[in-house]
């Protein structure tokens, strides 16, 4: 495995983890835990909420490496992709204040996959 691999392994990992988690608690924890203690939902959260800032970390500081070594900084999906990312972190900043609104969730994860297929499409 070459030193790019790993940098591109970390970026997918990270991005995996990210989306991942979301899917998860859209589809899965907050239907299951709906009624219930909400402090059940706020300690989930508070765990995928730091993985997730581990997570976008990597994603963060692998994607500048890769947009470097490859020269993608000019590249309208990259930038794009960097937007959306920005739209990403505005409402997860929202939905801190604001956690029992599903719209800004649905929201962040729709965004999220977007980035992921733009992510698909800068690598291709």
């Amino acid at each position: 495995m070459h030193g790019w691999d790993v940098v591109i392994f970390l970026h997918v990992l990270g991005i995996a983890f990210f989306v991942g988690g979301q899917l998860m608690l859209v589809t899965v924890v907050t239907p299951a835990l709906r009624g219930q203690d909400r402090a059940l939902m706020r300690e989930a959260a508070k765990r995928f909420g730091i993985g997730s800032a581990v997570a976008l970390g990597v994603i963060i500081a692998t994607g500048i490496a890769l947009a470097s070594h490859f020269h993608l900084w000019s590249d309208g999906k990259l930038q794009a992709k960097i937007g959306l990312l920005v739209a990403v972190f505005v409402l997860t900043a929202l939905h801190t204040n604001t956690p029992y609104t599903r719209a800004i969730s649905l929201a962040t994860l729709a965004l999220s996959i977007v980035i992921v297929f733009l992510g698909v499409e800068l690598a291709h």
